[in-house]
């Protein structure tokens, strides 16, 4: 597998309680091994990984934030949420920054075995308070869709509550990657449901600046695009909860319904 790649594509938000509303754009995702900066660095000298770059990829825009190691802050993360399989390849999906802005609702990361087996995703989720929160479930193997169900536990939309649960539905990347995410309320019923599916395009020089020409507000706009919305769901008469008093920045993670008790990111409880 090449060390980096784009998946071309589109998101799909659909809000299917209260006013009903749903949006579409089209966007680029990176998928990046971990272990290999070095060698995807060499793939255009527009795109940098681990460095500036028009385009660009910083370790520092996820995990704790801190580490600039940021496959060895995945694995410390495993085993303080008592995974033993070894993370011999780890891949993050997300979009990159874009002349140096970049703000991700989720990244992905595939975590894989010493056969390069996927044992385990961890999906990384960011509110526009600055606060993040992790899922990490256990891969269905050996299925290309894997289907997993996680309590939400972090406070992303002011029009929603922070109770419920979400089902994720996820082709991991290949020739194309798909991402489903239904959030249910405590009901099981579908509240809000969010797609990607984007298919893979290889990095060059060529590829970037054309990605630059296709895209060049894609990050701005998907934070711009995030109060746009907001302020059609208030006209639409959208009841907005009360976000005062919640804790944004802890970075915990969370397992499955059912599974391990949640725990701090940089370890101990939250």
């Amino acid at each position: 597998m090449t060390p980096i790649r784009f998946y071309h594509g589109v998101v799909r938000h659909r809000r299917m309680t209260g006013p009903k509303h749903a949006l579409r754009h089209r966007v680029s995702y990176v998928c990046v091994d971990l272990d290999r900066f070095e060698e995807a660095n060499a793939a255009s000298m527009l795109l940098g990984v681990g460095r500036p770059g028009l385009i660009s990829i910083d370790a520092k825009d996820h995990g704790d934030g801190k580490s600039g190691d940021l496959a060895g802050w995945v694995r410390a993360t495993l085993r303080r949420q008592g995974v033993d399989k070894p993370a011999k390849r780890i891949e993050l999906l997300a979009m990159p920054k874009l002349f140096g802005f970049v703000f991700n609702p989720i990244s992905v990361y595939f975590i894989h075995d010493g056969d390069d087996r996927l044992h385990h995703i961890l999906y990384e989720v960011n509110n526009t308070f600055g606060g993040r929160h992790f899922y990490l479930v256990a891969a269905d193997a050996p299925r290309r869709v894997h289907k997993h169900q996680c309590d939400k536990a972090f406070y992303v939309s002011p029009f929603f509550d922070v109770d419920g649960y979400y089902d994720f539905k996820t082709g991991a990347p290949d020739d194309d990657v798909r991402l489903a995410i239904t959030y249910r309320d405590p009901q099981s019923n579908p509240a809000m449901v969010a797609l990607f599916a984007g298919a893979r395009g290889r990095v060059s020089n060529a590829a970037c600046l054309k990605t630059l020409l296709r895209f060049p507000l894609m990050t701005i706009g998907v934070v711009a695009a995030i109060h746009w919305q907001a302020l059609i769901l208030l006209f639409k008469g959208a009841r907005m909860r009360d976000a005062r008093g919640l804790d944004h920045s802890f970075e915990t993670v969370s397992r499955e319904r059912g599974g391990a008790p949640v725990a701090n990111a940089a370890g101990g409880s939250a």
